[in-house]
């Protein structure tokens, strides 16, 4: 009798620590790539600096590639009329944001679509959970924002176009070692 409440109690222990490790291993199987983990870091400091208007900071971790991008076009148009430049805008300020979705396209590029939540001047008002897709490139040792796609989700923005887009935006580092780890991996490595 003793033996069957023991074995009893111990059945649903058993199965609960056999849950834990499903739960584990579906958690490691979800897990983000180092790099999609760091561009969210980054992506999260670019952001925190816009909500508190340090611009300062915002450029900082605004690759130069895009930073070249806005000074052009303030050139040409007198305005700094860019997404990457909030500066610029005082009737939009980012007031909070929310991560919803992030991948890989290559090595050193990858993607995070946010929530955005303004405050309009013109409006009077919040415009909430707007949706922008963030453009994130390996450069200098670490992640920069290169580009920001306003009203679109990650399903609208296509891997081939970003390749295309964006050259030299990846450090020639970061590419270099993407080829060598895929022929190690692939059994062509010297």
């Amino acid at each position: 009798m003793l033996w069957t409440i023991l074995l009893a109690l111990a059945l649903p222990a058993a199965d609960a620590a056999a849950g834990k490790e499903d739960s584990g291993l579906q958690s490691m199987l979800e897990e983000e790539s180092p790099d999609v983990f760091l561009a969210k870091a980054t992506l999260q400091q670019y952001l925190s600096r816009v909500v508190r208007k340090d611009w300062d900071g915002a450029r900082r971790l605004t690759h130069p590639k895009a930073m070249a991008v806005v000074e052009a076009l303030k050139k040409r148009t007198g305005r700094q009329s860019h997404n990457l430049a909030p500066w610029a805008d005082e009737d939009v300020q980012l007031k909070t944001f929310r991560f919803a979705a992030a991948r890989q396209i290559a090595p050193g590029v990858v993607v995070v679509q946010v929530g955005e939540d303004t405050y309009r001047t013109e409006e009077q008002g919040m415009s909430v959970d707007d949706s922008a897709v963030y453009l994130l490139f390996k450069s200098r040792g670490g992640f920069l924002v290169g580009d920001k796609k306003e009203g679109l989700e990650l399903a609208d923005v296509r891997n081939e176009s970003v390749r295309i887009g964006y050259p030299g935006y990846v450090d020639g580092q970061v590419r270099a070692q993407a080829r060598r780890a895929s022929a190690m991996h692939a059994g062509k490595h010297r």
